[in-house]
C-alpha cells in the first residue's frame, strides 16, 4: 500500500506518485491518519518521516534539511527521483552509469527541481505559470471526496504522460552524451561542426567554449545555432532572407537568419561555415 495525503493533491507527491507506479504497483491511499501511514509499505509527502531504507519520504518535519547544490530544497518529487530514478531508466533500457547520472540529472533540472522550488514556497510571489501550478488547478473545487478522488487519479495520469516525455527526452541525451563529449574535443576557435544531426542543444550550454555549431539539418541544409545571446550571429545578418541575405553575405544559398540571430540555414556546408565564423 502506498500512502500520501489527503484532501489538495500538489505536483510533488503526484509527480513522485507516478515515478513509483512505473516500476512497482501499489494500492494509493490518502490518508493523514498515523496508524494507516504505519501499515503502508511506501509513504510520500506525510508522515513527517524521511528514511529510504523503510521508504519514508516526506520532508515537511524540521529534522529534513536536504536541498540541491543549487540551494533548491527537495521535495517529495525529488526525493523519489532521487531514489527511483536508475530504476526507471534501466527499465526503459538506458545503460552504463554515465548515461544514467547524465538522464537522472536531466530531468531534475529541466523538471523535478522547480516542482520541489513551488513546493517549498520559493516563487510565491512568481506569477508565472508552471507545471505545479496546472496540476493545483485539477483540484475538484467543491468538498466532495468522490471527485477529488477522480481528480487526483486525472492528474496522476497526465503527470504520468509529462514525465514519460521528460524521460523520453532524457534518454535520448544520454545515448549520444559520450559521442558529443568527443565531438567537444574538436572544437575549432569555438566553433562544433557535426557531421550528423545530434541532440545538441541542451549538451552546449555546459560547454561554453562551444560558441557556435554547425550541424545538417536535413540532407539538404545546414544550420548554425549559436550557444547564448552573446554569440549569436551579426547584426547585418538578422532577419533576412534567400536574395537580402546573399547580398550581405557574399554568398548564393543562404536560406535564412533568424532575427535575433540566435540560428541560420544554408544550403551547402561551406555556407554554414561562412556564416558561423562571422562577427
Amino acid at each position: 500500500m502506498l500512502v500520501t495525503h489527503s484532501g489538495r493533491f500538489h505536483a510533488d507527491e503526484v509527480f513522485a506518485i507516478s515515478m513509483v507506479l512505473m516500476v512497482e504497483q501499489h494500492q494509493i491511499t490518502r490518508s493523514r491518519d498515523e496508524e494507516i501511514i504505519k501499515q503502508a509499505t511506501i509513504v510520500l509527502d506525510v508522515g513527517a518521516e524521511y528514511d529510504p531504507e523503510t521508504l519514508r519520504f516526506d520532508h515537511h518535519q524540521n529534522s529534513f534539511t536536504e536541498e540541491r547544490e543549487n540551494g533548491i530544497p527537495f521535495a517529495t518529487a525529488g526525493l523519489i527521483w532521487r531514489h527511483y530514478a536508475k530504476r526507471i531508466l534501466e527499465k526503459r533500457g538506458l545503460k552504463g552509469d554515465y548515461e544514467i547520472n547524465f538522464a537522472t540529472q536531466w530531468v531534475d533540472d529541466k523538471l523535478i527541481a522547480d516542482i520541489d522550488a513551488v513546493d517549498n514556497g520559493m516563487y510565491l510571489e512568481d506569477p508565472r505559470p508552471s507545471v505545479s501550478q496546472i496540476i493545483a488547478m485539477m483540484n475538484e473545487s467543491s468538498d466532495e471526496p468522490e471527485k477529488q478522488e477522480i481528480a487526483f487519479n486525472k492528474a496522476i495520469e497526465f503527470t504520468t504522460e509529462i514525465l514519460n516525455n521528460f524521460i523520453k527526452a532524457a534518454i535520448k541525451e544520454a545515448e549520444v552524451v559520450v559521442e558529443l563529449e568527443s565531438y567537444a574535443k574538436t572544437v575549432e576557435n569555438g566553433i562544433l561542426v557535426l557531421d550528423k544531426n545530434l541532440p545538441f542543444k541542451d549538451f552546449i550550454t555546459s560547454h561554453p567554449e562551444i560558441k557556435r555549431v554547425v550541424y545538417p539539418r536535413s540532407e539538404e541544409q545546414f544550420g548554425v545555432y549559436c550557444n547564448g545571446q552573446e554569440n549569436h550571429l551579426p547584426q547585418r545578418f538578422r532577419g533576412l532572407r534567400d536574395t537580402e541575405l546573399n547580398e550581405v553575405t557574399g554568398l548564393t544559398d543562404t536560406i535564412f537568419c533568424h532575427k535575433s540571430g540566435f540560428m541560420s540555414v544554408s544550403l551547402s556546408l561551406e555556407s554554414a561555415l561562412f556564416m558561423a565564423k562571422s562577427h
